[in-house]
């Protein structure tokens, strides 16, 4: 509960910082996608995790100041990410391949910058920063032969760095590298944490419409 009061937090006071801006930013907000572009598989001499998918939708906001020839800014989004993934067991004597999906809210915070390109009605920009997950909606690995099932955490981070193109002053397309800084699954034998909790790094592409 206190984690997700701090999410929440962090979420009003970077909206309302944002939203205070002196009137020569530009403030923009609209609506961000996000959908893996890799399927990764890890596994173990007694677990093996394939099948990930990932994908992620909700509002963002913009925020840029003009400075020169380029724009420096903010963004910031409130996210729905869903995560799937296939489990199975590797172990003799044992049998299980259980469908996994974890939800979860995620919110990035970047820093921006873009450079227009010649005159075109496009220009090309870059981003960097923070991002927290808070889980709202996760299944059980339900693993049988070992005592404890494993659950998801409540709590997740990670840092993506992004770029890609605007057009139009209103339409964003860009490819992020997503890494991740904390383990997903709280497991207590060692076989089973590796794969769980190899914090993954991954691509994703995005696409934003803003109004």
């Amino acid at each position: 509960m206190k984690t997700k009061k701090t999410i929440l937090s962090i979420a009003i006071v970077t909206l309302l910082s944002m939203l205070s801006l002196p009137a020569f930013s530009q403030v923009k907000f609209g609506v961000k996608a996000d959908v893996g572009l890799n399927n990764p598989t890890f596994s173990t001499s007694s677990v093996k995790v394939e099948n990930m998918t990932s994908y992620s939708i909700g509002p963002t906001i913009e925020a840029m100041f003009p400075s020169g020839g380029m724009r420096l800014g903010l963004e910031a989004s409130l996210l729905y990410n869903d995560n799937r993934m296939t489990v199975s067991s590797l172990e003799e004597g044992t049998t299980f391949d259980q469908e996994v999906d974890n939800r979860y809210l995620r919110l990035p915070i970047t820093a921006k910058i873009k450079f227009g390109l010649l005159g075109l009605p496009l220009r090309i920009y870059g981003d960097a920063g923070p991002y927290l997950d808070y889980l709202i909606d996760g299944e059980k690995i339900d693993t049988q032969q070992v005592g404890n099932d494993i659950e998801a955490k409540k709590f997740g981070a990670g840092a993506t760095f992004g770029a890609g193109i605007e057009v139009l002053n209103f339409i964003q397309v860009g490819v992020n590298y997503n890494v991740q800084l904390t383990d997903d699954y709280a497991a207590d034998t060692p076989n089973w944490s590796d794969p769980l909790n190899g914090k993954r790094n991954n691509w994703s592409l995005s696409a934003a419409v803003y109004f």
